[in-house]
C-alpha cells in the first residue's frame, strides 16, 4: 500500500472506492493495521507539536524513514507537499522528545480489533459500554485510551451501542465520513459501502456529517449518503425490527407480510419472492425468540394458508 494513499486516508481525502480499498488493505492482515496505527500515530503527534526553527526536518525525514522501513528512503517524493511536510514535522518531533517510530508502536499498540464473520458477537467496552456486532461486521477502538478518548471506529456492517453514561467523557463514534457522538444512550449504526445509517432507540444521538449537523430522538433515523452531494435525510422508523440481532428476536406487531421477509432476507441473507403481490398487505402479530427460520417460515405459512417453493436459489411463497 501507498504511503500516499494511507496518508490521504487518515486525513479523509480519498474517493469512496480508495476508502473501501485502504480498509480492506488494513483488514486483511494484523501487519497492515499496525503499519497504518503507526503512521497514524505519528500524524496526529505532528498536529500538536509545535517545531524548533533549529530542527533539519528533512533530515528527520529521513531518519523517520530509516527506522520505520529499515532501509534507505526512496526517492519518490509525495505527490501532495504540504502532507508530506506535515509528516517531516510529526518525525522531527518524535526524534526531539527522544521517541522512537517502534518504541511508541510497542508502547502504545493496543488497538482492539473486533470483527464478525457468519456470527453475532456481543462485547464490553472499557468503559463499561457494550457493543453487539451483527454478522460481518467489524469495529475498532484504543484500549488504553479508551477511558479519557471513549471513541470507536465502525469499519463496516451494524452494530448496536449501549453507551453508559459520562457527561465528561462523550462516546463518538467514526463511520465513513460521519461522526456520531452521544454522552449515555442506545442506539443502531450501519456503515455499508458509502452509507451510513443511525437508529435511535433511547436518549439522543448527535450525528455530524461536513458542514452538517442532526440530534437523532427515540424512533428517528437518520440516512447519510457518502457521496458529493453530502445528503442527509432524517425520518422515523416503522418498527424496532432494526434492532432484531441485539436480542435474536423478532417482533411482529401488525407488520405486513412484505416486511416481514423483508427483514428475514436481510438476516439470513436468503430471498423470498412474494409470487401473489396482494400477499404482502397481510398483516402478522407474532413474537420468535431464537426460533430457527423453518420454524419461524412454518408459522408465517400456516398463519396465512400459503406455501413455499424454491427455485434456484429463490424461495417464492404462493
Amino acid at each position: 500500500m501507498k504511503e500516499e494513499l494511507l496518508i490521504r486516508y487518515i486525513v479523509g481525502e480519498l474517493t469512496s472506492e480508495e476508502r473501501i480499498a485502504v480498509e480492506e488493505w488494513i483488514f486483511l492482515d494484523k501487519k497492515n493495521e499496525k503499519v497504518y496505527s503507526e503512521m497514524k500515530k505519528v500524524w496526529e503527534l505532528g498536529a500538536h507539536v509545535k517545531l524548533p526553527k533549529d530542527v533539519d526536518v528533512d533530515q528527520a525525514w529521513a531518519t523517520f524513514v530509516s527506522r520505520r522501513s529499515g532501509r534507505e528512503m526512496s526517492t519518490k517524493s509525495v505527490a501532495v507537499v504540504s502532507i508530506k511536510r506535515r509528516i517531516q514535522w510529526a518525525a522531527a518531533a518524535v526524534l526531539l522528545i527522544g521517541l522512537s517510530f517502534y518504541w511508541l508502536d510497542a508502547s502504545r499498540s493496543d488497538s482492539k480489533h473486533l470483527q464478525t464473520l457468519a456470527n453475532i458477537q456481543r462485547d464490553s467496552l472499557p468503559d463499561g459500554s457494550v457493543v453487539t456486532l451483527n454478522r460481518n461486521a467489524a469495529l475498532t477502538y484504543y484500549e488504553s485510551w479508551f477511558n479519557k478518548n471513549r471513541q470507536v471506529k465502525l469499519m463496516n456492517g451494524e452494530a448496536f451501542f449501549e453507551v453508559k453514561r459520562d457527561e465528561k467523557h462523550p462516546f463518538v463514534i467514526e463511520s465513513g465520513k460521519s461522526r456520531i457522538t452521544v454522552l449515555g444512550t442506545s442506539f443502531h449504526v450501519r456503515q455499508d459501502k458509502s452509507d451510513t445509517e443511525v437508529i435511535v432507540a433511547s436518549g439522543s444521538v448527535r450525528v455530524q456529517f461536513g458542514n452538517q449537523e442532526v440530534v437523532l430522538k427515540p424512533r428517528q433515523y437518520a440516512l447519510i449518503t457518502d457521496s458529493v452531494k453530502n445528503s442527509i435525510k432524517v425520518d422515523t422508523v416503522p418498527d424496532q425490527l432494526y434492532k432484531y440481532y441485539v436480542h435474536q428476536e423478532f417482533v411482529f406487531e401488525n407488520t405486513p407480510l412484505t416486511r416481514v421477509l423483508q427483514v428475514l432476507s436481510k438476516a439470513y441473507d436468503i430471498q423470498f419472492v412474494l409470487d401473489n403481490p396482494e400477499h404482502g398487505r397481510k398483516l402478522l402479530s407474532a413474537t420468535f425468540e431464537q426460533q430457527t427460520l423453518s420454524e419461524m417460515i412454518d408459522v408465517i405459512l400456516k398463519t396465512f394458508d400459503l406455501r413455499i417453493e424454491k427455485k434456484g436459489h429463490v424461495y417464492h411463497i404462493k
